[in-house]
This record gives structure tokens, C-alpha cells and sequence, in this order.
């Protein structure tokens, strides 16, 4: 329909001029390959109807509303989630927001009163294991029962494999958590990433001549401690980056924090938006007896990372 994704906050907003749709309907965390299916499959059926592909989603999720303690930590933010469905070429995306009262609503009212009456569904495409409504009845075979119901073409998307490994948000969570993300990021099909602000540090890095920047992350938190080869995103371009997640155990008072040196770049970056993309897992965290011991370790793992990036250099600030 158009090059840039429209958004919608709450199906009650979406416009009946942009009738019919076809709806790709998720939690979407990650946005990784097998939401990356739902999505061309919702764009495929709209280029088949002349209609306009929505991606239909909830925020907070679901699971943080109605049972707090359960709800996993979420690989993306809300505004990181729909930047990334806009890459995957979608016309708009509906972002319900999920209250207790929305979660009582029961399967057949959801789908006539929202899928239906709202967004106007000629097609409907869902995972093979979503469910919704009211206790979670609204299983798969609701959903292709109340498409028959209501002339709503629906489109179950089957699992989504890598090899023999099964792509889910859980698995990429747990591969991310064991500092796993070469692993994790072949089932994101991209590299994972967390953003936020940089603010002030210890200076420490000063002091054993590796200068970081220490991000304020957006992110929850999920990676394992260590040192991570990355790539870090400053005002539109991509740095060669080595990143340090922890409490840094050499000092017994350090704090947690994520700190990431940008390789051969001297530039102020501090109150600035960065992106971090984590490349590969380097190293747990040690603790050293001695501040030199550190300094000569942090040398060695930036010239270890400049090789990982070789051919890789970024113009200066």
C-alpha cells in the first residue's frame, strides 16, 4: 500500500477506509524468523485481495498484565518491535492495548467485535500455538471455526524450524541468557540488539585505556555477564564495538553496567541514543588481582574483537 508503516494505537482507531486487511495476529517479541512468516504471509494474501496487510499486536503483554510474575523478560521494547515489523514490509500496525478488562472478553466476541468489525479481516494468519481471549480458549481451531463463522479466510502458519531447532521467543531468551548469541541470532535472523542512553560512568575505562560509553538500556535485561564482540549504532552509522555486561568482580564496589568501547574511534557520545548489536560471546567475566592484569586483559580482548571485525572500520565521528 505505501513505503512507510502506518500505526495504530488501539483497534478502535483503525480507519474503515483502509478495508479489507489482512491480519497477522501476535505478541510479535523478537520479531524473529517465524513472525517474519506471519508477516509475508499476511502481505502475500493482501497482494492476492488487493487489500492492506496489518500486523495486530498487544502491549504491554498479555502475560505482564495478568500474571505479572510469569511474564518472561521481552526481547524488544514496544517502539523496537514496531520498528522492526515496518522492515518486514507490513502497511500498518494496530498496537491493542492489553488491560485486564481486554483479557475478559470471550474468543467469539474478540473475533467478530476486533478481527471482524474493527480491522475489517478478510484473512486472518496465526501461529499454529497462539491462542487468545478469555482463559485462553481461543485455540487455533476457534480461530479457523469462527473464520468459517464470519467468511474469514484464515491461515495457520505452521512451526518454523532451523535444522532440527524450533524457533520460539523462550528459546531465543535462554540462548541470549547463557551468552548463546551467535545461536540466537540465526533464529532472529538479525543480530540481537539493545538500545537506551549513554550516561555517566566511573571513568575507570579512562584509567586502563579502553574509553566506554555506559548505556542506560531500554531493554529488560537478559544477557549473561561477560564481554561481547558488537556493533554499535550512533546517530545512523554502525562502530566496531566491544561491550563489557556486569558488575566488572576486579572491583569489589563496581556496580552493574553495560559499557561499550567503540575500536579505534575517539568521540563524545555522552546524553547520546546508541543501539547495541551483540555479535558474538568472548568471555565470562574474571576478576583480576591486579588493576594492570585487567588493563593488559581488556587490550588483548580489543584486539581480539578488531580481528573479529577485520575489513570492518568506521569513518570518525
Amino acid at each position: 500500500m505505501t513505503d512507510t508503516m502506518k500505526r495504530f494505537y488501539g483497534s478502535q482507531s483503525f480507519p474503515r477506509e483502509m478495508r479489507p486487511t489482512a491480519v497477522a495476529l501476535g505478541v510479535f517479541d523478537g520479531v524473529h524468523l517465524g513472525h517474519r512468516e506471519l508477516l509475508r504471509r499476511a502481505r502475500d494474501a493482501a497482494a492476492r485481495t488487493g487489500g492492506v496487510s496489518v500486523a495486530y499486536t498487544f502491549e504491554p503483554h498479555p502475560v505482564r498484565v495478568l500474571a505479572p510474575a510469569e511474564c518472561p523478560p521481552q526481547l524488544t521494547t514496544a517502539e523496537q518491535k514496531l520498528l522492526l515489523i515496518e522492515r518486514y514490509g507490513v502497511d500498518a500496525a494496530v498496537v491493542e492495548p492489553f488491560t485486564h478488562e481486554f483479557g475478559k472478553i470471550d474468543p467469539q466476541s474478540f473475533f467478530r467485535d476486533v478481527i471482524v468489525g474493527r480491522l475489517g479481516a478478510a484473512t486472518l494468519v496465526a501461529g499454529y500455538d497462539f491462542t487468545f481471549g478469555r482463559h485462553r480458549h481461543g485455540t487455533i481451531d476457534v480461530i479457523e471455526a469462527l473464520g468459517s463463522e464470519y467468511g474469514v479466510e484464515t491461515i495457520i502458519v505452521p512451526a518454523i524450524f532451523i535444522g532440527e531447532t524450533l524457533i520460539s521467543s523462550t528459546l531465543i531468551r535462554r540462548m541470549i541468557s547463557r551468552g548463546e548469541v551467535n545461536q540466537a541470532n540465526e533464529l532472529l535472523g538479525r543480530p540481537y540488539s539493545i538500545e537506551g542512553t549513554v550516561v555517566p560512568g566511573r571513568g575507570i575505562g579512562r584509567e586502563l585505556a579502553a574509553r566506554t560509553a555506559n548505556i542506560e538500556s531500554d531493554n529488560d535485561l537478559i544477557l549473561q555477564y561477560g564481554v561481547y564482540v558488537t556493533r554499535t549504532l550512533v546517530e545512523g552509522r554502525k562502530y566496531a564495538s566491544i561491550t563489557s555486561v556486569g558488575d566488572n568482580p576486579t572491583f569489589s564496589d563496581a556496580p552493574f553496567a553495560i559499557e561499550t568501547h567503540l575500536i579505534d574511534v575517539e568521540a563524545d557520545i555522552m546524553g547520546k541514543r546508541i543501539s547495541i548489536e551483540f555479535l558474538s560471546f568472548m568471555r565470562e567475566q574474571i576478576r583480576f588481582g591486579r588493576q594492570e592484569e585487567l588493563r593488559a586483559q581488556i587490550a588483548r580482548d580489543i584486539d581480539d574483537a578488531r580481528e573479529y571485525h577485520r575489513g570492518f572500520y568506521p569513518p570518525p565521528l
